[in-house]
């Protein structure tokens, strides 16, 4: 093998020495552009259905941590460590391990006060975001250059459901980031044997099992490549120092690891009799499992099509090398890698007892495999104009090829803000065809904006009472955050004199989906036409 063949090789993830300077420009570029998308605009989508528990959460992690060091015995009794960390009676509402929320509480304590406390929250998001940005341009600088990464980058930061979830301080960037970074930084040590490699996947494993019983399924996906490479052992290091860092970050599993474990896999494996949510798909409603395609539907009609087309060239690189083990060539390995994590999301939605609702959103770690895919099938677009054409008529091809898949997504992106979660690709015909399909339009209160918020409060009398739709305590919970005004009384009786709801279909009883879908709302949060949430009169102005 030559020694140029060798280095390509020794490059499969993007952690290579090679160019490193230009791709850590490239991926700091990227990470900054894409903070400066997603700051400025933290609080634009609605306070979501489950934010208002995580913030009570974080605020009971920071009193703790105050009197961690006025009072170190205190803190440290395993009563006051349960009550701090994982009191019982929220558990239905807030059972996930704390490491998304630690680093919550560090962005609101550090930053809240000058962006303010829910935009403070969420900035950890952000920077999650902007991190996995990043790593995904790095990682495809290193087999594919400039064009690939940026490609890559490009096609992460434009889709529209997951640069949504940016904004959100909830479990699902957080997650995403890890189960990215500890993926790409794990294959990279089975290429190249860097102990900072393998140091990097297990912190990053660790922080994923710290953050959501999803990231106790990562080492599926891991010990596959791993026999796939033929070095085991690797995983075994990864998972048992992973264990340690989330051992460390878990307070409420200091003195009963086991059980806190335990109890994390009874309720997540558990949650279609706990939390039975329902979801509509195609025009029926599911009240758990759906139809094993459903995700794969569900990825078809919320990336971008320009994007999924660039994925689909990307997939070239995993299939034109025969070699099946241990392939010498770093873009084969790294399509070949990004196709088993989309390939093991896939197969786990599929399963009859996968909880499948809210979009995207319980399957979001896969997306950054569908972006790296992207970036490589640019780079390929270029390769292919390098062949035919010299170096700058190759370059200005790539770069308006690349502008007609891209752009669309860019424009689409700018389009539907701040309602991102809702959006729908021109497969199905926009979000308009997505309703018409029988689609969830929206699902997580993200389109209680709080420009929308306002304009309720400018139409509603003082003390009106209002029926709140799904959830009363979740609009109770925005007056406790002070984005509604306390005088309006929530409730769930027909008698009230207005309605408030989501038009979360699938949520909908008989009498409240005729208000939705025959009575014209007061006011309405609308995005092309489709109704997302609306303030109805029910018996006339009070």
């Amino acid at each position: 093998m030559s020694r140029g063949s060798r280095a390509q090789a020794l490059s499969a993830t993007g952690f290579d020495r090679t160019a490193g300077t230009r791709r850590g420009l490239l991926a700091a570029m990227l990470t900054l552009l894409a903070l400066a998308l997603v700051v400025p605009e933290l609080e634009l989508p609605g306070v979501t259905w489950d934010e208002p528990e995580y913030f009570a959460s974080v605020e009971r992690i920071q009193s703790w941590t105050a009197t961690l060091f006025e009072d170190p015995a205190t803190a440290l009794d395993s009563a006051a460590i349960q009550t701090a960390w994982d009191p019982q009676e929220v558990r239905y509402y807030n059972p996930h391990p704390p490491v998304y929320k630690q680093g919550m509480a560090a962005t609101e304590f550090l930053f809240g006060r000058y962006l303010g406390p829910v935009a403070g929250y969420r900035l950890f998001a952000a920077l999650m975001f902007a991190l996995l940005v990043g790593a995904v341009t790095w990682s495809v600088a290193g087999v594919a250059g400039a064009v690939g990464g940026v490609g890559a980058g490009l096609a992460l930061l434009l889709m529209p459901r997951v640069f949504g979830h940016a904004h959100i301080a909830a479990t699902d960037m957080p997650l995403t980031c890890f189960w990215a970074v500890s993926t790409l930084a794990f294959a990279a040590y089975l290429r190249r044997g860097r102990t900072s490699a393998i140091l990097l996947a297990a912190l990053a494993l660790g922080l994923a099992l710290g953050t959501k019983f999803t990231g106790w399924l990562l080492p599926v996906p891991l010990l596959v490549w791993a026999i796939l490479e033929r070095r085991w052992w690797p995983w075994l290091v990864t998972v048992l120092l992973a264990l340690v860092v989330a051992y460390v970050l878990v307070p409420s599993a200091w003195y009963d690891p086991v059980g806190a474990v335990s109890r994390l896999f009874e309720e997540s494996m558990g949650r279609e009799q706990t939390i039975p949510l329902t979801t509509v798909y195609l025009g029926r409603i599911y009240d758990y499992a759906v139809p094993w395609q459903q995700s794969i539907v569900m990825t078809l009609v919320t990336v971008p099509l320009g994007v999924l087309c660039l994925s689909l060239f990307g997939c070239a690189d995993a299939i034109r090398d025969r070699a099946i083990l241990r392939p010498l060539d770093g873009r084969a390995v790294l399509a070949r890698l990004s196709l088993l994590q989309i390939g093991f999301f896939l197969g786990l939605m599929a399963l009859p007892a996968s909880p499948n609702h809210d979009g995207v959103r319980l399957f979001l770690p896969m997306f950054p495999f569908v972006a790296l895919l992207s970036g490589l099938g640019l780079s390929r677009i270029h390769e292919l104009l390098g062949a035919r054409f010299d170096s700058r008529q190759a370059a200005l091809g790539c770069l308006l090829l690349g502008s007609l898949f891209l752009l669309p997504a860019w424009r689409q992106n700018r389009h539907v803000r701040p309602y991102y979660l809702s959006y729908y690709n021109e497969l199905i015909g926009g979000l308009p065809g997505a309703a018409r399909a029988g689609m969830e339009v929206t699902y997580w209160y993200d389109a209680m904006t709080p420009d929308f918020l306002r304009r309720i409060e400018l139409e509603l009398p003082e003390g009106a009472t209002v029926l709140g739709w799904p959830s009363v305590k979740y609009f109770e919970e925005l007056q406790d955050l002070g984005l509604l005004r306390e005088d309006l009384r929530f409730n769930n009786e027909l008698s009230s004199s207005y309605l408030l709801l989501l038009a979360r279909k699938a949520t909908l009883p008989p009498p409240l989906l005729e208000v939705y879908e025959q009575v014209q709302p007061i006011l309405a949060a609308e995005l092309d036409g489709v109704e997302l949430a609306g303030l109805y009169a029910l018996t006339g102005p009070e």
